[in-house]
């Protein structure tokens, strides 16, 4: 259960409960005069998880992403991915806080990362466990134009009770 709790502390920053922003307002390190250009797509991406659309959650993946846990585990590719999702939206709800502190994006790749704050809710005991941590998504531009992750590393503060 203790993976589990991991992994969905993860995933769970992205399943915003209803009524709640998805994203905070980017403030990259660097002073840019253009906007956040993936804070669409995080929020994308914490809708999908929200609403339990695993096809398009799996879809804002590359086919050979990497998702890395706080737990030292790695799930590679979609369908493992997708596994993962199904296993994790069937199990928790969650409130959801992130900020994103640095985007930059260089030719086919970019990144974004920050912090996140989550209450999970297991779903079957209405249990609830406060997580906090930092993330990493990695971006590459598919032939189309389009972003995908293509890796995804999450940790969790060290004050986050394990279970």
């Amino acid at each position: 259960m203790s993976r589990w709790i991991l992994v969905s502390g993860m995933l769970a920053w992205s399943a915003v409960a209803a009524g709640q922003s998805a994203s905070a307002a980017a403030t990259p390190a660097i002073q840019s005069a253009t906007p956040d250009p993936f804070a669409t797509l995080r929020e994308e991406w914490a809708r999908n998880l929200h609403n339990k659309r695993i096809d398009a959650s799996v879809a804002e993946y590359a086919e050979d992403a990497d998702f890395l846990d706080p737990g030292a585990n790695n799930t590679h590719g979609t369908a493992a991915i997708r596994k993962l999702f199904e296993t994790v939206t069937a199990t928790f709800d969650s409130d959801l806080t992130f900020h994103s502190s640095r985007v930059e994006n260089s030719g086919d790749l970019a990144y974004d990362s920050g912090s996140y704050h989550v209450t999970l809710t297991v779903r079957a005991t209405g249990k609830q466990q406060k997580i906090s941590g930092n993330y990493l998504t990695i971006y590459r531009r598919s032939k189309n134009g389009a972003w995908l992750i293509v890796e995804q590393m999450w940790t969790m503060a060290a004050n986050t009770p394990a279970q």
